[in-house]
């Protein structure tokens, strides 16, 4: 069955959910309208692609025989390259092969391209076939993802990362129904995980999936180990302990507290507003690693609550790692339409508070403001105002909630919990 004649059902069976589906079907190709708007009136930004300017800078000093990362005057690496070494490897055929100008936009559309086919692959995992226009409607659709749009307009990597983990997904699925070549997706699961991991450090949730499969993790550790070795071979180890100081220099400037007054379009800070913001990432990263040890026939759901987990869970974040939540999105819709009392508008809302987080955190700490001044006393609890974080914890709570109906509790645990409560029965006899 189609996606548009499933859709056509579901106006039916699922009207409410139908309704909201095309809204958001609706705003997402009409998004690139509401940017160009915005970029008229110079509020979005325009289509620079600043950071894949430091990715070109990377491989002309690794050609030149210089250092890959620059500190600045004060010690630190802003506006540096900020990724692994061996990442300079995936840029350097787009440099070497296209001219300055030309390079970008080159870039820019190989990676729309791959998160698009992986999209694709994933949709196609989980049991539905795509027309040729319902593919081309999707890729419309997919550019009116506006922190999607965001990351293409800097040159970020978020379409290769966003692809890579849509291609682990599918991976997962496939695997998971015990599909032909079921090692192959195993496999691809657990190599395309760990490039996500090593590209971006702080997307390392994603890997909760890995400890449901032997064959997934070792394909991980066996990919991570290449990649070193690789790395090491080609770029030295002097640019290995150099990035190390880079990963700590994040860490150190990473902890800000900004406020969304300050407001920029890839502003986000989910957690900013608690004191004990890095014990509690260190709890929801040990809770998502117990329920993926602990939960029995849910590798889709652990899939989705790892990925979905990676704003609240990396130490620093933006508005285009949203980017990388989409295949989760697509995973718990289907998780939620299998279920006997599904929700599958919840994913929907999530994905809603995701698109309006930038423009509408600035409506409501600028625009509002200016029309209500009174509204300025609520500054310290700015935020709470993102649209982001709701969106985000909507989504992780959803998919937490259908792993915990799969928590199998070890023997020894469940034994020592019944003979608990056999001594508190009979304390309450005597």
């Amino acid at each position: 069955m189609s996606a548009l004649q499933a859709l056509q059902r579901c106006r039916r069976e699922r009207p409410r959910w139908t309704a909201v589906a095309v809204a958001t079907l609706a705003i997402l190709l009409a998004w690139p309208v509401v940017d160009w708007w915005l970029r008229g009136i110079e509020v979005a930004p325009q289509f620079r692609f600043w950071d894949f300017g430091a990715y070109g800078n990377a491989v002309d000093r690794w050609q030149a025989g210089e250092a890959l990362y620059v500190r600045n005057d004060n010690g630190g690496f802003h506006g540096s390259y900020l990724y692994p070494p061996f990442s300079v490897l995936l840029f350097y055929p787009f440099v070497a092969l296209f001219e300055p100008d030309m390079t970008r936009l080159v870039w820019s559309a190989a990676t729309v391209l791959f998160m698009w086919v992986g999209l694709q692959a994933l949709v196609a995992s989980l049991g539905r076939s795509l027309s040729v226009p319902e593919r081309l409607l999707g890729l419309l659709a997919l550019l009116g993802f506006q922190p999607f749009l965001l990351g293409i307009k800097m040159g970020q990597t978020v379409g290769v990362t966003g692809g890579l983990l849509a291609l682990a997904g599918a991976g997962v699925v496939n695997d998971t129904a015990g599909r032909r070549l079921r090692g192959v997706w195993a496999t691809l699961a657990g190599v395309t995980t760990a490039l996500v991991g090593l590209l971006k450090l702080p997307f390392a949730p994603a890997g909760a999936h890995l400890l449901r499969s032997k064959r997934r993790f070792a394909a991980a550790v066996g990919t991570g180990l290449v990649l070193l070795a690789l790395s090491v071979a080609v770029f030295g180890i002097d640019s290995h302990r150099l990035y190390l100081d880079v990963l700590a220099w994040g860490v150190e400037s990473g902890g800000g507290a900004r406020n969304p007054a300050l407001w920029l379009p890839p502003y986000f800070k989910p957690l900013a507003w608690l004191s004990g913001s890095i014990a509690l990432r260190l709890v929801g990263s040990a809770i998502v690693v117990a329920y993926a040890v602990l939960a029995a026939d849910a590798d889709r759901e652990v899939f989705a609550l790892g990925v979905a987990s990676i704003p609240l869970l990396a130490p620093l974040v933006y508005t285009y790692y949203f980017t990388a939540v989409l295949p989760a999105v697509v995973v718990l819709l289907a998780v939620e339409f299998d279920h006997p009392s599904g929700r599958p508008t919840i994913p929907l809302v999530g994905l809603l508070l995701l698109q309006f987080h930038s423009y509408g955190l600035k409506f409501l700490v600028d625009n509002v403001p200016d029309a209500i001044p009174a509204f300025t006393a609520l500054r310290p609890a700015y935020f709470l105002l993102q649209p982001g974080l709701w969106g985000s914890l909507v989504l992780v709570g959803l998919a937490a909630a259908r792993v915990a109906e799969q928590v199998e509790l070890p023997g020894w645990l469940d034994a020592w919990l019944a003979d608990l409560r056999s001594d508190e029965n009979d304390i309450e006899a005597d």
